[in-house]
């Protein structure tokens, strides 16, 4: 639903402050970054919107799929790959962070990385082996043991084993000076430097170099060095020790938290930001991770919350006008702890995040990321968000930003960056370079302003944007994000994500009635999330609680019990019998789904269970008939049968039980359920079963196997009658007979005026008689349907005999003669007596066509015309019995055994006729 006035502004700043950012974004053209300070926006016209305004109930996530127009759109356009791909790719990441501790304890490990579906773990060694092998023996083989990087050929000998490692190392030897990071990629380390870093919390225009500054040169790149430090080598020295760094030059970095804009929220009337994900503090109390430099070292007070219509990823002019209190802040960390720059020995590496609390009442953080195609509505399209990955080499990721929007890429690199602090002074802004863990990519583009919002892989939470680095010409070269799960580490006490969490349901077997002490199952769906947050719980919670009563439940506590994988959840039913009552809710750790009331009946009686009759083979004969219902139960109860079948039956002293059904013929389809019931008590459980019943052929009424018909005196229709509702296909030499009658259906036969429904269930059917059909050997095919499921076909051969000549010479033998078609013999199985015209005998007037009467039950399941039905009168076409134009009853005689003939009849298509939808032939 619509979310109340003012409350899109709640949400998608306090939700694109707590987990806002969703996946890709419209292709924008990326623009240099520039500092901004912010200014107040003008007053509204209207008053602000009071607390009261903002407190109205949040959209209900939509269960509907995320579309293609938004997030799959964008996830195809940046990165090439199905939503699906994306979501796998995201799993894939929290399995490989999830097996990174135990890899990284053991000798030879070197990193890990994505690609082609893979976690490729890089090093060597009996026990990384070892662990590998372990690890896809416990889950799907997607680790594999990837040699390392070639060394370039040198006279190093020095290998490096981790950034933290070289990080320190390098800030020991040469400092921090003109240091802009540390990575791991390809196999091989990186250290990039050289480029200027320019802090954003100056105007834009003082941001930049001085004229004439000269650029260190790409073959021996020197940093500047910082004041009372003296290198001891330079960069290229230093990375000429080792065989597996290399070292690059790169451009300026900068942070992208002061730019004048709109979007996520607005820090003290003077600067811009986005946030990240909602979290919960070590009380449960709601929080808004986002980036830590927006926090100006902890000077930073408020945050209000940014009109999303004005933000510039909504179209709109970026001014940033306030829409109410997001929250204030309170621990922030930019570089290492207590906000401090690099170390002279390079150990302080930190990290880049802050914790907005006393969030204001009334607001509703959702665990979701914005996707910014509906500002005014995000809910129903966001990204949900259940669980965090740490970033790989080669992940694909998207970021969302109040700026930019939506952008998507892969990872590139992981590591440290060192970024200048708030108090960086031109002209090489190297006296508060802080270190930052994280990543970066440079297929993902951001804009100022950009700064806290998330980045995510699938339905998990990566990273928190940082800022970008640029050229001197302002083109952005990459972004930059610290890793969240690292970042959530550095927080005291520590926090908890908000995630993303469905509401339970019953599963259909316990969705009525369960036996007492037996489980009571249920299910957790994944969507509109591609997976149920690892490690989730179900929380139930009695509500009409009898004494004595029990649920697996201790002196009235809620139960929590696990979910699996796959979503599913089971606990004890009570062991006293009546009505059981429970609210259920989805947790994992705060985060809460919201309860759910839900409610099974307990019976002391368990289930009966049905043996027979037993399905047919998939490939097999299936079932023509349904006579008996048979099971076993708890003995002295009595069984209650119903669905396409009903009836009641005693559970004898051996536990079995049989009910007839045989007077209740079905077709199709059907469902059967029995309860066992006893005085006094609950009925049990429900024991359903699934049958298909393959219906009886239909029979052909007015033309006879062997019939010879004239082509000048062809019947007007071929006619006979078939089950009431089922579907009857018609073909004539595997040609389906597609005309109707007029009054009916395009392709389906009509049914004959006054003879729609016949006693027994049966009714009536008629197409017309193919036109112009060749002289010659033909056969009739008819079948009838039920619930898709069709019959043996009923067969007929007959032949058309070309007309007299001139002469009046018949083309045809005559009557009595080799070939002829001889009367009937009274008495024949399937063939009704009737009248017989003496020898010569004129035929007499032509006489209206009268309807047979219906066949009985026992005739339409035997698959032809009803033993003891009326032939139409055969003075109905003008011959006398035992001519070539002669029509009768088609009897049992009368169906050919031609099954593999009727089956390509089938094939070919067949007119339908329709009667309804009954399937039960009462």
């Amino acid at each position: 639903m619509k979310t109340p006035k003012f409350q899109p502004l709640v949400r998608a700043a306090a939700l694109a402050i707590a987990l806002a950012g969703t996946v890709p974004a419209f292709a924008l053209t990326a623009v240099p970054a520039m500092a901004e300070a912010h200014a107040p926006a003008p007053a509204p016209a209207d008053p602000a919107p009071s607390d009261a305004s903002l407190t109205g109930s949040p959209p209900v996530p939509s269960a509907t799929p995320i579309s293609d127009a938004g997030l799959g759109e964008a996830v195809r356009r940046d990165l090439g790959m199905t939503l699906a791909e994306f979501d796998a790719a995201g799993a894939l990441a929290r399995r490989a962070a999830d097996a990174a501790p135990s890899l990284r304890a053991l000798p030879g490990y070197v990193g890990i990385s994505l690609a082609g579906g893979k976690i490729a773990v890089e090093g060597s060694g009996a026990e990384l082996r070892t662990r590998v092998a372990e690890l896809n023996q416990s889950g799907p083989a997607d680790f594999l043991l990837a040699a390392p990087a070639a060394a370039v050929p040198s006279a190093a000998e020095v290998v490096a084993s981790s950034t933290q490692q070289l990080f320190e190392a390098y800030v020991r030897e040469v400092g921090a000076a003109g240091l802009q990071a540390v990575t791991y990629t390809d196999g091989h380390f990186v250290i990039r430097t050289g480029g200027t870093n320019t802090a954003q919390s100056v105007p834009a225009a003082d941001a930049l170099p001085a004229a004439g500054a000269v650029s260190a040169s790409d073959a021996d790149v020197q940093p500047a060095k910082a004041p009372g430090a003296v290198p001891k080598m330079s960069a290229a020295e230093f990375v000429a020790r080792y065989a597996n760094v290399t070292l690059e030059q790169g451009s300026r970095i900068t942070t992208e938290e002061d730019y004048f804009g709109g979007q996520g929220y607005i820090v003290d009337g003077r600067t811009l930001c986005s946030a990240g994900f909602g979290a919960f503090s070590p009380a449960g109390e709601p929080l808004v991770l986002t980036a830590g430099h927006c926090a100006g070292d902890g000077s930073a007070k408020q945050a209000e919350i940014e009109n999303p219509a004005g933000a510039p990823a909504a179209g709109g002019a970026g001014s940033g006008e306030p829409a109410g209190i997001l929250g204030t802040f309170g621990f922030s960390q930019f570089g290492g702890p207590g906000n401090s720059k690099v170390a002279t020995d390079g150990s302080n590496v930190g990290t880049d995040i802050s914790v907005l609390q006393g969030i204001r009442g009334g607001l509703d953080l959702q665990p979701a990321v914005t996707r910014w195609d509906d500002p005014a509505d995000p809910g129903p399209t966001s990204v949900k968000i259940v669980g965090a990955v740490a970033p790989f080499q080669g992940q694909p990721v998207c970021r969302s930003g109040r700026t930019t929007g939506w952008r998507c890429g892969t990872v590139d690199s992981t590591g440290i960056w060192a970024i200048p602090g708030p108090n960086s002074l031109p002209p090489d802004y190297d006296n508060d370079l802080r270190a930052v863990r994280g990543f970066d990519s440079t297929s993902v583009t951001s804009g100022g302003g950009d700064s806290g919002g998330p980045w995510i892989s699938g339905n998990f939470a990566v990273g928190l944007h940082t800022g970008a680095e640029s050229t001197d010409q302002g083109v952005q070269t990459r972004a930059i994000a610290t890793s969240l799960e690292d970042a959530m580490g550095q927080v005291p006490g520590g926090v908890q994500l908000q995630l993303f969490l469905a509401k339970p349901a019953l599963a259909a077997a316990s969705n009525g009635t369960v036996a007492a002490g037996e489980t009571i199952s249920g299910h957790i769906d994944a969507g509109p999330a591609s997976v149920v947050a690892p490690n989730s719980k179900v929380r139930i919670t009695v509500l009409n609680q009898k004494p004595n009563q029990t649920s697996g439940q201790k002196d009235g506590q809620p139960l929590e019990v696990p979910v699996d994988a796959a979503g599913n959840w089971q606990f004890p039913a009570p062991s006293s019998t009546g009505p059981f009552k429970f609210s259920a809710e989805t947790v994992n750790g705060f985060s809460g789904s919201g309860p759910v009331s839900l409610s099974v009946d307990v019976s002391r009686l368990a289930a009966p269970v049905i043996t027979s009759p037993v399905e047919g083979q998939p490939d097999g004969p299936g079932l023509t008939a349904i006579e008996t219902i048979e099971g076993t139960g708890e003995a002295g109860g009595t069984v209650r049968l119903s669905g396409d079948f009903t009836g009641t039956g005693l559970v004898d002293a051996d536990g079995r039980w049989s009910i007839n059904v045989a007077d209740q013929p079905v077709f199709g389809k059907i469902s059967v359920t029995a309860v066992l019931t006893a005085p006094g008590e609950p009925d049990s459980p429900a024991a359903t079963r699934t049958y298909t019943v393959i219906p009886p052929a239909p029979a052909v009424s007015n033309l006879r196997a062997g019939q010879h018909l004239r082509q000048d005196a062809l019947p007007a229709t071929i006619s006979g009658t078939g089950l009431n509702g089922a579907d009857v296909a018609v073909a004539v030499d595997g040609v389906a007979v597609d005309s109707v009658l007029a009054g009916s259906g395009a392709g389906n036969a009509a049914l004959e005026p006054g003879t729609a429904q016949t006693l027994a269930g049966s009714a009536r059917w008629s197409v017309p008689f193919p036109a112009e059909l060749a002289a010659g050997a033909h056969t009739l095919t008819v079948t009838q349907a039920i619930d898709g499921v069709a019959s043996l076909p009923a067969a007929v051969a007959f032949s058309v005999d070309a007309a007299p000549d001139a002469g009046g010479t018949p083309a045809g033998p005559p009557a009595g003669k080799p070939g002829s078609v001889q009367p009937a013999t009274p008495g024949q199985p399937g063939v009704p007596q009737q009248p017989a015209h003496p020898a010569g005998a004129p035929a007499g007037p032509v006489k209206p066509a009268q309807a047979p009467a219906p066949p009985s039950d026992t005739s339409v399941v035997g698959g032809g015309a009803a033993a003891g039905s009326t032939a139409p009168d055969n003075t109905a076409s003008g011959n006398t019995p035992g001519t070539s134009g002669q029509l009768a009853s088609t009897g049992a005689g009368g169906l050919l055994p031609v099954a593999g003939l009727g089956a390509g009849a089938l094939l070919l298509g067949a007119a339908f006729v329709a009667f309804g939808r009954r399937r039960a032939v009462r």
